[in-house]
């Protein structure tokens, strides 16, 4: 019903948006332009008809709970740019002679009804998001599954998204599920679905066989119950998942990102060579400055060049002003903020990050992005592969050099797989705005602030290592002697970082 109810009051939006843009056009330009009442309602009748079935092919209608709001606004704006690009070329071809007024009503038309749609379906998701947020609207899930990793996985996704509005009832298995109460066996799912008519099936399993399955769906068919499966290869990668076919074979790209479409991949690359010229032209001044207090600093070349890992594993030169003085550990040696190699000038210019700015000139000969994860060099590229999950994933596309996790502050002596999960977030959920947000923050977020992270995860093991000192036994609290290697010693994990720690480390 609510889905009717949709599509009425979207038809009778743009019916009403086109009369309003017709009313004022003709306010503008009277008596120059004016045609029959009823041959404007007969317009305005085909043409919000006509966006009503797009809207539906372009499922703008489709109950899509897990969909963000993004996913609907983009559709509505393409509808909207599709009828009035097919009414421009109808108005050319007929009108003329008195295009240009048509050609007004049909724009403003455009304009009006985007605007008011777009504020109609954001209100009706936050009211709808409310609702299953606040136990409204709820769809109920029956798990059949054999899988604890895979049941957390989808809990985890649920109860971090309450305006999905999915709550899950319980789940039938032959093994023992922690979290969910266990309704039954595998044997008893005909009773189990016709006892609790659960909204959806959703089936996990890490191994089992074909004709089993098979049974199991027969099942829920009868139920007249949709059935979902998670696969068991969900937790290997976590890039949006695309089904491909070959011929009427369907196959799961479990590797697809949104810089796999070409046009994703024109779009920045397009805004690195554009924004790097301008980037070089604007701090060529200071480029000159900073490389002359290099030279005076210590005795050495002004850029340091180093070998590092960008695309698909291809090594590359990437240039910085150099900030230590030269040394034999220039490709394997840590640095961190106290590092003694480090001259005066070279502290203050990696402080503002004044030594990245020839990278810039990585960026336009193709090596390197503006936005992007920070590319390793081969050394640590082998040791970080083997110890940190998912770590080779940043290497699908080019390393830059700024990046989501930098501007959130995990630069410098900061936590590895940290950086990793954003670099991995930053690669799934690409976009263009999310890059130029990225360009603008940095400038505000060059000084290293990574030490307020420091200090802040400093702070926060503190207050763990507290906790975990002290049992509280009925309502009393018994110190527990921490235990060191040697009496009056504390041993401490360093943890070093990830994204090219050597002589010239990035910070």
């Amino acid at each position: 019903m609510l889905q009717y109810l949709d599509k009425i009051l979207d038809f009778v939006l743009n019916f009403c948006s086109i009369y309003l843009s017709y009313y004022c056009v003709v306010l503008w330009y009277q008596p120059w332009f004016r045609i029959e009442t009823s041959n404007m309602f007969l317009i305005a009748g085909i043409v919000s008809l006509a966006a009503s079935f797009l809207y539906s092919y372009h499922n703008v209608y489709k109950p899509m709970r897990t969909q963000r709001i993004h996913y609907f606004l983009t559709r509505i704006l393409l509808v909207n740019l599709e009828v009035t690009g097919v009414c421009m070329a109808l108005i050319l071809w007929l009108l003329r002679d008195v295009y240009a007024y048509y050609m007004v009503w049909l724009t403003l038309s455009a304009i009006i009804s985007t605007v008011v749609l777009m504020s109609k379906k954001l209100s009706l998701m936050t009211i709808l998001h409310n609702l299953r947020s606040n136990r409204k609207n709820i769809k109920y899930i029956l798990m059949v599954t054999d899988s604890q990793e895979m049941v957390d996985g989808y809990m985890d996704e649920l109860l971090r998204n309450p305006q999905f509005g999915y709550s899950v009832i319980g789940y039938v298995g032959n093994l023992n599920i922690v979290g969910l109460p266990h309704l039954g066996t595998t044997a008893d799912l005909d009773r189990i679905m016709q006892e609790y008519r659960p909204d959806e099936v959703v089936m996990a399993f890490d191994t089992v066989r074909k004709k089993v399955i098979t049974k199991y769906i027969t099942i829920c068919n009868d139920h007249c119950c949709k059935v979902l499966f998670i696969p068991a290869i969900c937790g290997y990668f976590r890039a949006p998942r695309q089904v491909t076919t070959v011929g009427n074979l369907p196959l799961i790209d479990i590797r697809s990102t949104p810089l796999d479409n070409p046009t994703n991949q024109f779009i920045k690359r397009l805004m690195d060579i554009i924004l790097s010229l301008l980037l070089i032209a604007l701090t060529s001044p200071l480029m000159l400055i900073t490389a002359i207090g290099v030279r005076l600093s210590s005795p050495g070349p002004i850029l340091f060049r180093q070998t590092r890992v960008g695309r698909n594993n291809q090594n590359f030169t990437m240039y910085k002003f150099r900030s230590m003085r030269v040394n034999d550990a220039e490709q394997t040696g840590w640095s961190n903020e106290k590092d003694p190699r480090k001259t005066r000038f070279g502290a203050f210019i990696r402080k503002f990050a004044l030594d990245e700015l020839p990278q810039f000139f990585n960026v336009l000969k193709g090596d390197m992005s503006l936005v992007g994860p920070r590319p390793e060099v081969p050394f640590y590229v082998e040791k970080f592969k083997k110890e940190i999950p998912l770590y080779m994933l940043k290497h699908t596309l080019r390393p830059g050099i700024t990046g989501l996790a930098q501007i959130k502050g995990l630069r410098g002596d900061t936590s590895i797989a940290e950086r990793i999960e954003e670099d991995i977030n930053y690669i799934e959920n690409w976009t263009f705005w999310g890059d130029v947000r990225i360009l603008l923050l940095t400038p505000f977020r060059a000084v290293n602030r990574h030490e307020k992270y420091v200090a802040n995860e400093t702070e926060r093991a503190r207050r763990q290592e507290e906790k975990e000192r002290r049992t509280y036994v009925s309502g009393g609290d018994v110190e527990i002697t921490r235990t060191t290697d040697q009496p009056g010693e504390e041993t401490e994990e360093w943890k070093p970082p990830s994204d090219g720690g050597t002589d010239e480390t990035d910070g």
